[in-house]
């Protein structure tokens, strides 16, 4: 594995660390055994014997990118700012092929107007809802046959659909140009799919999804589009506005969060959560046994990066000092326990006074899109 020297790249500079106040922390847990899972599968991808390395990453508001964006939220063109998104412009800078055009659910955002500008290359989907929670949030759920759109930023070829799968979900089809597919769910209700899409031409135009069925609601719960003639990385962002740890260890249906997330088969899962669960009153013990789950789901296929999120403002807000002291000590030690690698982004921007004196959190929950490029580098520092 190369790693990367000099200027950190994709718009993260010497000036932006330094403005953190501190440099960066080496990544703790980082061995190679550790590793071994999403080094194997990224040799695979670089010697060609390996079509795709997946790099999933599973939290709240501070991974689906909040903050980084504009509007009274921060979500506004609030994806490609995201942590997920940094990642991937950095391994891209380092040389890395990488695949980013996808989505996953409605992030925990309220109404596909706001959905949209979160992520404007989807387009379209009148009259859809949010449906069961899976990857990335509430399914966008049709209950019509109003087309739903993705604009892919690359000229692409394939496609994965993933949705709820049964005999009681609606068929639909998958088109881009003059090409369709049609593909009608089977089997056992709550079921999880992921169908793969082949087209004949490779071009840049939009992939749209449209309910063909009458019954029920068609559940997409994301799509993945690629050029089938280059191997890459691909990279998912499952982060939901407002959720606790709670939401992504669901295991009760196929297409529940954690289920699904074995089912989506992560070679390196990065996962950030904490932040609700101290505001919202959790228990630490609950807590700690929601990200076993979620550890235990994502190591059936890959490594697993374990992150103690980042606060601002003064304690108590966002949890006491002393506080966060005992949760960030217990996510530590999970993090040797089960094997993971352990990132604390506290530390990475210098503490809550220096976070707060920097602008790294400039409503003390959010990273601003600069700070979000300083995690990413560790991540990434980590990994390559």
């Amino acid at each position: 594995m190369t790693r990367m020297s000099g200027s950190i790249g994709g718009g993260v500079t010497a000036a932006a660390l330094a403005r953190a106040g501190a440099p960066v922390p080496a990544v703790e847990n980082a061995t190679a055994t550790n590793l071994l899972a999403w080094a194997a599968a990224r040799g695979r991808v670089r010697s060609g014997t390996g079509d795709v390395a997946r790099i999933a990453f599973v939290g709240d508001s501070k991974t689906m990118g909040a903050g980084a964006g504009t509007g009274s939220s921060g979500t506004v063109n609030a994806f490609a700012r995201s942590r997920p998104a940094r990642v991937a412009a950095l391994l891209a800078a380092a040389g890395v092929p990488v695949r980013t055009d996808g989505f996953f659910g409605t992030a925990g955002i309220g109404t596909i107007a706001d959905l949209t500008a979160y992520d404007p290359r989807r387009s379209g989907f009148s009259g859809w809802t949010g449906g069961n929670a899976s990857l990335g949030g509430g399914a966008m759920a049709a209950g019509n046959a109003n087309p739903g759109q993705f604009q892919p930023t690359v000229a692409t070829d394939r496609c994965s659909v993933f949705f709820r799968n049964g005999s009681d979900r609606p068929a639909f089809t998958v088109a881009k140009g003059s090409e369709s597919v049609t593909i009608t769910p089977s089997g056992a209700v709550n079921g999880f799919l992921r169908y793969e899409v082949s087209f004949s031409t490779r071009d840049t135009s939009p992939i749209v999804v449209t309910r063909a069925g009458t019954a029920t609601n068609l559940l997409l719960f994301g799509l993945m589009a690629w050029d089938s003639s280059r191997p890459g990385v691909e990279i998912a962002n499952f982060g939901v506005f407002g959720v606790t740890s709670a939401y992504q260890a669901d295991m009760t249906a196929a297409f529940s969060p954690a289920a699904a997330l074995a089912s989506y088969a992560p070679h390196l899962t990065v996962v950030n959560l904490g932040t609700n669960d101290i505001a919202q009153g959790l228990a630490m013990g609950t807590w700690l046994g929601n990200l076993r789950t979620i550890v235990q789901q994502a190591k059936m296929t890959g490594s697993v990066i374990l992150t103690w999120p980042a606060a601002g403002g003064t304690a108590p807000a966002l949890g006491a000092d002393a506080t966060r002291a005992q949760w960030r000590a217990a996510l530590r030690a999970l993090a040797f326990e089960t094997d993971c690698l352990f990132v604390d982004e506290e530390a990475l921007l210098g503490g809550r006074a220096m976070a707060q004196a920097s602008g790294a959190l400039p409503d003390n929950i959010h990273e601003a899109a600069w700070a979000y490029d300083v995690q990413a580098a560790a991540i990434v520092r980590a990994i390559l």
